[in-house]
């Protein structure tokens, strides 16, 4: 018996079996390009990915015939919804967060409600980037797609109805959309109102973990799945990597190291709205019920260390893809133990939550000609740490307190960039036996839906195993708050 968990992120999506007791038996990737027709435009070209997630699937059910799989949950990005019919027809491609489109209608839903009350309803900081302005740009500027599509369902929810589901929408991902009322759990009347959006095209709202349906016969014959197998709903991809990490109680957040960092938090009840909207911290639904998630980010985190790899690295990256091996392995053995005076601001990119640069500003100073490449490299690994170590006190602030970190995601495999993290942020890192803890979040959903497990409690014990805790080393952590204050100094300029 096994439990199947599925992936779709923004340039790939990953389906991976586990055993109840959390070993992997069997794991599928794809990727897939980001469509931009336009300037500004950002895309998923809705019927690709689907067939690249399908792929995914029947590779591993094919691969799991021993162990056959009993039921599924998905974890997806945010924000994106895929317009289809009751037919499962789908319509359009996915307009991703990232994408400029809607500025008008973030100022036309301003120019009638406040944002104070927004949050009051929502908990959420709007922005271009949620769903709202993306589907009235659909009803103004593609009325017939707009009109045509029965519902808009984000991208798990709309695995979950693909698959044979009846339509849903999580609460996790319907918190990304502004359409949604944190406090009823369901959609918000007054929003829908406000931009004459239409309220039927929304799918019913659920807690994650519920089961909704069992695969349809036709993608049962074509993806190798058996009849029987139950679809749980999922969720967020930062709420389900947060399960997969073993993350269900207070005290403790996530430390996602992918593409861009995210620090994930969980917390048992609505801090003050009031505080959260002034240092601009978004409130979620966490995938366990009653709980609630807020996020630290940065889009420089993965990317940059790619952008490095890619740049100061592109003859040793080529030579060993040849050989089926990774550079980051090379790189990172070029790393000095003596932390380095080189300062790095990480806004290569977009930030996030609680600071909100739009616009890349990144820095590199304090560079010579005695600095080597591994140089570089541990002061980028720096410089993505104290930003959250400038950031977290504000989440602090709120009564969330957060005593320890769990790793996931690619970078979460480094020992020396979570050892850095522990001695910058002077707090205990947990690496886990499973770093990729997105499908296994959503596979131990499934196994909760399905009640294999009785409670999350008894998913999380027998499906997340610890590995290693890195400790702070306390010279390093005085050394690094020298470090710190210089950083602090850099960073303040460059605002």
């Amino acid at each position: 018996m096994s439990l199947l968990g599925i992936d779709v992120g923004t340039t790939g999506c990953k389906s991976a079996a586990f055993s109840v007791n959390g070993q992997l038996i069997a794991s599928s990737y794809e990727e897939y390009n980001i469509v931009s027709e336009k300037p500004g435009f950002a895309e998923l070209n809705s019927v690709e990915v689907w067939e690249k997630i399908k792929k995914t699937i029947k590779s591993v059910a094919i691969k799991t015939t021993l162990d056959p799989i009993k039921a599924l949950s998905i974890s997806s990005l945010g924000e994106a919804v895929v317009p289809v019919t009751k037919q499962r027809e789908i319509l359009y491609n996915s307009i991703l967060g990232i994408d400029s489109r809607g500025e008008e209608f973030i100022q036309s839903f301003f120019s009638k409600i406040s944002e104070k009350e927004v949050y009051e309803i929502n908990g959420n900081i709007p922005g271009v980037f949620c769903t709202m302005p993306k589907i009235s740009w659909l009803r103004k500027y593609k009325p017939e797609i707009y009109h045509n599509a029965d519902y808009f369902l984000l991208w798990a929810d709309f695995v979950c109805f693909m698959l044979g589901a009846k339509p849903v929408t999580n609460y996790s991902l319907a918190n990304r959309t502004l359409l949604f009322d944190i406090n009823k759990c369901d959609w918000s009347d007054k929003f829908i109102s406000l931009m004459d959006l239409d309220a039927t095209k929304f799918a019913p709202t659920i807690q994650s973990g519920i089961q909704i349906g069992k695969i349809s016969k036709e993608i049962s014959d074509e993806l190798f799945l058996p009849e029987d197998v139950a679809i749980i709903s999922g969720g967020h991809d930062q709420c389900c990597a947060a399960l997969g990490s073993g993350i269900f109680e207070s005290n403790v957040a996530m430390y996602g190291m992918g593409t861009f960092i995210c620090v994930v938090p969980v917390f048992p009840s609505l801090p003050d709205l009031q505080t959260m909207r002034q240092n601009k911290l978004h409130i979620e639904h966490h995938v366990v019920p009653d709980l609630f998630v807020t996020f630290l980010y940065n889009l420089t985190g993965g990317s940059l260390i790619k952008w490095y790899r890619d740049t100061f690295a592109a003859n040793v990256n080529e030579q060993l893809k040849e050989k089926n091996e990774s550079a980051y392995d090379v790189l990172f053995k070029e790393i000095p133990e003596e932390i380095s005076d080189i300062i790095v601001i990480p806004r290569f990119g977009p930030t996030g939550a609680p600071d909100f640069f739009p616009n890349p500003a990144g820095s590199i100073s304090n560079l010579s000609l005695d600095h080597t490449r591994g140089d570089i490299l541990k002061a980028m690994l720096e410089g993505i740490t104290f930003y959250f170590k400038a950031n977290l006190p504000i989440v602090e602030k709120q009564g969330i307190k957060i005593d320890l970190l769990t790793a996931t995601g690619g970078g979460a495999t480094s020992e020396t960039w979570l050892q850095i993290t522990a001695d910058i942020l002077n707090k205990p890192v947990i690496k886990n036996k499973v770093t990729e803890a997105g499908t296994l979040g959503a596979a131990l959903l499934g196994g909760v839906g399905h009640k294999i497990f009785s409670s999350i409690n008894e998913g999380i014990s027998k499906m997340v195993h610890r590995d290693l805790v890195f400790y702070p080393n306390e010279a390093k952590v005085i050394a690094y708050e020298k470090k710190f204050e210089q950083y602090n100094k850099v960073y303040l300029f460059l605002r």
